[in-house]
């Protein structure tokens, strides 16, 4: 895990390298594979959520059709309010990284189907998984 702090002039230090990082930076370490933890220089506070949101936000700016539709946003916003906020949480960090686990079997999932609504993607990728 690398390891970050940010001081008060937003700037954010790498303590493994000794140099100060962008965003890009923790973007493309994040791409790579590496977790990230980001901790506030005077108080210690973690801001590695808070830093990875910034990014993701900054990520989806630059997209011309964003991953987080309006609609998901609410939805997540509204879960965060709701009794059942660590189960939708799970499901979507496991919903991810069975995505990620292995990304032929989904991205052939994702050609063969014939709609692109995102429950025949991740029925056909269910399909292919349960095939191999």
């Amino acid at each position: 895990m690398r390891q970050f702090r940010k001081y008060p002039n937003r700037r954010i230090y790498d303590l493994d390298n000794s140099k100060y990082v962008t965003l890009d930076d923790l973007l493309n370490w994040i791409n790579a594979g590496a977790s990230i933890h980001v901790e506030e220089a005077e108080s210690g506070e973690d801001l590695t959520q808070a830093t990875l949101m910034q990014i993701l936000s900054k990520e989806e700016s630059r997209r011309s059709s964003p991953l987080l539709t309006n609609l998901a946003l609410e939805q997540l916003i509204r879960f965060t309010s709701n009794p059942y906020a660590e189960a939708a949480s799970q499901f979507i960090e496991q919903s991810l990284e069975f995505m990620a686990s292995d990304s032929n079997i989904f991205m052939k999932g994702f050609k063969r189907s014939a709609e692109s609504s995102p429950f025949n993607v991740f029925k056909a990728y269910a399909d292919l998984w349960s095939k191999e």
